[in-house]
Parts: C-alpha cells; structure tokens; sequence
C-alpha cells in the first residue's frame, strides 16, 4: 500500500547564497538509487534558486536542512531524520526568508506489516510565488 500525501501552498519567495548540512545536489528529475527510509527530497523544478529551510517539528526527532536549490537541481539529504516503524514524523519547510511554513507528516521507517518506509520529497517551481507540493514514497529499509 502507497501512501501519498500532497500540500499545495503559494507564498512569497526570496532567494539567499547558503547551503548547510551533509547534502548532495543531483540535476533536476534525476533519481538515484532508491533512497532509505527516512530521506529527504527537494527538487527545484523551476527557473530561479529558491532558499529552503526544512526541519522537525517535534523534541523526540531534530533534524534541519537548510539551503539554496538552484533552477533544476535536487538537494537530497539521505536518512534525514530516522524513527520506531510506525512513529509519524512532521517536517515543516520554509521556502524564502519569509515565506509560508509548509507541514507535512510521513512515516521514516513505516507502519504496521504491510507499509514501507517513507521518503518526503518537496517540490517547488517559482522563485516570486512558490508553488510546492510534499508527496510521501516507498523508500527502503535500513540494513
């Protein structure tokens, strides 16, 4: 069973030079291996860099990432944030310096028998009205 989840948001959009955290940036609409449990996904699918600010919205899980997505390119922070098989994580994202926050939930490491682990991945396009979308995959298990 798939779960998926989406959230649209606009909101306002300005771009700053930072790029903090153990991150590897891939071109746009490339997919790597499948990705564990747990991993992070930002994908700027748009023509100007985008600030992203993402982090844990709970004492138990503290994980952040913070950076600059250029036009086209993925920021992918693996295993992100790990959890118990069926502990529901909530990530908030920030695209700008001031831009509406963005709350999503997913499962890191899955829930129950049949649900895999999760991968969150947030999309966005525009770097003046941010459109974004969060969506929740399968992702692998840890060894």
């Amino acid at each position: 069973m798939q779960r998926r989840r989406y959230l649209r948001a606009v909101g306002g959009c300005f771009g700053a030079l930072s790029l903090s955290g153990c991150t590897e940036m891939l071109p746009g609409g490339e997919q790597g291996p499948e990705y564990p449990g747990g991993t992070l996904i930002a994908e700027n699918t748009g023509d100007s860099a985008v600030r992203v600010s993402i982090q844990t919205k709970s004492d138990q899980y503290d994980a952040a990432l913070d950076a600059e997505v250029a036009a086209g390119e993925t920021a992918v922070r693996r295993e992100f944030v790990t959890a118990d098989r069926g502990d529901i994580v909530t990530l908030e994202a920030r695209l700008g310096e001031t831009g509406d926050r963005l709350r999503f939930q997913f499962l890191p490491a899955g829930g129950g028998d049949d649900s895999p682990p999760e991968v969150a991945q947030l999309t966005f396009e525009n770097a003046v009205e941010v459109s974004a979308t969060w969506t929740a995959t399968n992702g692998t298990s840890r060894p």
